[in-house]
């Protein structure tokens, strides 16, 4: 299971550097830095879900209602970390809006394909 969450985060923090080196050759250094920030927000709220997953995983108490309560506590939280972090590259980093958000939803994208493709191999191995 560990492997797994390393291979994603792996796999996203390729995603990240790839995706800003092209957009650097692309669009320059501004919408580069635009797009790696957005495309970090995106791997953090990963973490974040990661780390929530890992913290359930290990506790003792396996009742439904636990695993629902931090099911509830990630989701709140990955939504809170992106609005702020959103909201300060827009507003006080003043990075360039088009870019940032495109950086923000190929992160997630790649989070949600990366996601389904594993599942769908480990589901082909058994």
């Amino acid at each position: 299971m560990h492997s797994d969450f390393a291979r994603l985060i792996g796999l996203k923090g390729a995603a990240l550097a790839s995706g800003t080196i092209a957009t650097n050759w692309v669009a320059g250094f501004s919408a580069a830095k635009s797009f790696a920030y957005g495309s970090l927000v995106a791997l953090i709220g990963g973490l974040l879900l990661v780390w929530r997953h890992w913290q359930v995983y290990r506790c003792s108490d396996d009742s439904a209602e636990h695993a629902l309560r931090q099911a509830y506590k990630a989701a709140i939280e990955r939504y809170v970390f992106a609005a702020v972090m959103l909201a300060l590259g827009f507003k006080i980093l003043e990075l360039m809006p088009i870019w940032l958000l495109a950086g923000f939803v190929v992160g997630q994208t790649v989070w949600l394909f990366a996601s389904v493709w594993m599942r769908l191999r480990t589901q082909n191995d058994d």
